[in-house]
């Protein structure tokens, strides 16, 4: 075995280690990417019902359903 078959299968090796640890993070940020989305989405609907200084019962039922889709959103990506 000479020195640049070892530089290959080093090399080799090092590139399969760092995909998969590519794809794992990519999906995390995607993961991450949609709990930010989410998170928006409960914000936003709040700052609008409370716009007229009242919440009405759709626009809590709203706000709710939001916060749900939030909570959902992180539990997928801690992994529960």
């Amino acid at each position: 075995m000479d020195i640049w078959t070892i530089i290959s299968a080093a090399l080799g090796l090092v590139a399969v280690v760092g995909g998969g640890a590519y794809l794992k993070a990519k999906g995390k940020l995607s993961q991450f990417k949609n709990l930010v989305k989410e998170s928006y989405d409960v914000v936003k609907t709040a700052i609008e019902a409370v716009d007229d200084d009242k919440i009405s019962a759709e626009e809590a039922a709203q706000i709710k359903k939001e916060a749900q889709e939030a909570l959902a959103a992180f539990k997928t990506l801690i992994g529960k």
